[in-house]
């Protein structure tokens, strides 16, 4: 693999990392969804390996893992927080709260975990 083709997969599998830990899934999980072996995603996620474009479309048909977000670390579109909650129902609004809380707990134990190491 030439070396600017390695980089680009580290950097796709960083992403895919990022990805995976704010859905909060483990790399067992995403092995499942993608129907590759685990140790073939942790290839994936450290660059040894790359995705082929079925897996990126697994990834964006049932995680919604944005395939420009993905290849290019660009996101597609911005979100707009306040215009969102504006026009969204108690139950979004209370998904969206829970999802973030989950997601700053995720990052909260990764760092500590990265600490204790």
């Amino acid at each position: 693999m030439s070396r600017s083709k390695k980089a680009e997969n580290v950097e796709i599998g960083r992403r895919l990392r990022e990805c995976r830990m704010n859905l909060g899934l483990s790399q067992a999980k995403i092995a499942e969804i993608l129907d590759v072996t685990d140790d073939h995603y942790r290839k994936l996620e450290s660059g040894n390996t790359g995705l082929t474009i079925g897996k990126i479309r697994i990834l964006y048909e049932k995680l919604q893992i944005e395939p420009t977000y993905l290849l290019t670390g660009k996101q597609s579109e911005e979100m707009d927080l306040e215009k969102y909650l504006a026009n969204c129902t108690e139950q979004q609004s209370d998904a969206l709260f829970a999802r973030c809380l989950q997601y700053f707990w995720n990052m909260v134990q990764e760092r500590k975990s990265r600490e204790g190491e």
